[in-house]
């Protein structure tokens, strides 16, 4: 089973992926659409299940471990109020909304509620992937929202689960009760399971073993949170905040290089995988539903999608007025968004992944039958996921463009961002120089090795000073141009290497051993002209 799951999905992501770059489409909607005609093509594939363990317990942790690691804190800081609010109180409005207009579509309160659990949270991989041209304040919270609202998501979907399957009547109190509990745990553990891998990490300079620990670091905190019957994957979202801050300064240049594209491969295969197989379950649901039955999936998935988009619209139009309502003060002034802004975050808080995720974990048998309503929360839920891609996919682009008509005065652009960076390189590049010589006296260094180095330090700090001036000076375009190619000119030099190496290989002047070794002395030279590959 799971060797014919590796092998479609690998194939069909391979070949969707292909297919949407060249042409530009919406990856994930290539995706489903390609599962799709795998699974009319092959019949055999609808009997392929992806377990709903597998979801939940390693798919889930994984992918929100990997999105807290990389998420800004400073930013998150600045829109702390409304994170904490989209990601709790609008995630159990949107659910108990969705919960009532699947109710009044003819559906089971609880197969209703399932639905809103899995269609509440955003996504931040899809935001992150199709939020382009968004400000970055917007992106920090839709990201931090993202993150944070998996977890009130799946407390709902745990209670939703309980109602649908008749055990338990949901009352407020077992409700606050089990969200407290969720909540309280899976910081606890998450915490706790961050501390204790990053000083094992600390404790060895092997870059494999280090790597090791942190791929260990999401399941541990989910096994050990979902123990204490708190969210497990909540506390993976917070063991990969607190390694974020911690990381910088456990991890060694060469862990890192392993570290990065590990997560970020790895986490576009699982979301890619997600993808691929709501298409080829699609068909096999379809079948299973009575004609009177699909019709009526296909109008509660546009009503339920209508109310997703309208709820939180008018949630964080009542937000914003009750807290311009109750504080006052200068510093909330500061942090005030416009009507333009606001729409773009609501057309940006895409569905993906993540509900997809959800929608698998509902068990497939309750008993000795069928889960009741499992088949019409998986149509229901991947429709929304695949009208929030195409439908705010095609207006983001508009909604962007009329905000940034009038952005309002405190817009945070990504050229903000690359400026503190240039800054930030030039000041400590500045500050090394000065401290070169106590560091070399400090490890035993001739003053002649100090020197060398310190010369192509400044060099390298001249050309940088440089750089951040006309950055700042738009009219120096003819140096910026020179730059510019004196870049292209390293990487075409660097690209002429590569081939020479290859070619001594051929003839037999040096093995491929050390074929290897050099190509990635030429590859890191490379990327230090080009920079780091962006993995998202």
């Amino acid at each position: 089973m799971f060797i014919e799951i590796a092998l479609v999905s690998g194939i069909v992501l391979i070949l969707g992926s292909i297919l949407a770059n060249k042409f530009g489409l919406i990856e994930p909607v290539v995706l489903i659409v390609a599962g799709i005609l795998v699974a009319l093509v092959l019949p055999v594939m609808w009997n392929l299940q992806l377990p709903s363990e597998l979801v939940l317990s390693i798919f889930l942790p994984l992918l929100l471990f990997w999105e807290a690691a990389n998420i800004s804190k400073r930013e998150v800081r600045k829109v702390l109020r409304g994170v904490v609010l989209n990601a709790t109180l609008l995630v159990i409005v949107t659910a108990v909304a969705v919960g009532f207009a699947g109710q009044w579509m003819g559906l089971g309160l609880g197969t209703a509620l399932l639905i809103g659990a899995a269609v509440a949270p955003t996504d931040a991989t899809a935001v992150a992937a199709m939020g382009r041209g968004v400000d970055r304040q917007t992106m920090t919270q839709l990201r931090a929202e993202s993150l944070i609202n998996d977890g009130t998501a799946l407390v709902v979907f745990a209670l939703a689960l309980e109602l649908a399957s008749g055990d338990e009547d949901i009352t407020l109190a077992h409700a606050s009760g089990s969200f407290a509990i969720s909540l309280i745990g899976a910081i606890a553990a998450g915490l706790a399971v961050g501390w204790m891998i990053s000083r094992i990490v600390s404790m060895t300079d092997d870059a494999m073993r280090s790597n090791v620990f942190t791929i260990l670091a999401p399941f541990v905190a989910y096994f050990l949170a979902e123990t204490v019957e708190a969210s497990g994957v909540l506390a993976a979202v917070v063991t990969g905040l607190f390694m974020a801050q911690v990381g910088p300064r456990r991890y060694n240049a060469a862990a890192r290089s392993l570290y990065f594209p590990f997560w970020g491969m790895t986490t576009y295969l699982i979301n890619g995988i997600l993808f691929v197989f709501v298409g080829i379950e699609l068909p096999a649901i379809i079948s299973g539903l009575s004609s009177a039955g699909l019709w009526q999936a296909i109008g509660a998935t546009f009503m339920i999608y209508a109310v997703m988009i309208l709820v939180r619209f008018l949630f964080g139009e009542t937000v914003i007025r009750f807290i311009r309502l109750i504080d006052r003060r200068p510093s909330q002034r500061l942090r005030r968004t416009n009507l333009r802004q606001r729409a773009v975050n609501t057309v940006a808080g895409f569905r993906g992944a993540i509900s997809l995720a959800v929608a698998f974990s509902i068990p497939t048998t309750l008993g000795s039958g069928p889960f009741p309503g499992r088949d019409i929360a998986m149509f229901i839920t991947s429709g929304v996921v695949l009208l929030s891609l195409i439908v705010q996919g095609l207006l983001l682009p508009t909604v962007v463009r009329w905000f940034q008509a009038n952005p309002g005065p405190n817009v945070n652009t990504e050229s903000s961002n690359e400026h503190e960076e240039q800054k930030a390189l030039l000041k400590s590049t500045q500050d090394l120089i000065q401290a070169l010589p106590s560091l070399a006296e400090e490890n035993n260094i001739s003053a002649k090795a100090m020197e060398r180095v310190r010369s192509e330090y400044r060099m390298n700090a001249s050309v940088w000073a440089t750089e951040l001036h006309e950055n700042e000076d738009q009219e120096s375009q003819a140096r910026a141009q020179l730059h510019a190619d004196e870049h292209r000119l390293r990487v075409v030099a660097a690209q002429y290497s590569r081939e020479r190496m290859i070619e001594l290989r051929d003839s037999g002047d040096i093995n491929d051993e050390s074929l290897m070794r050099l190509l990635r002395r030429i590859d890191l030279e490379e990327l230090r002209i080009t920079g780091p590959v962006e993995m998202e």
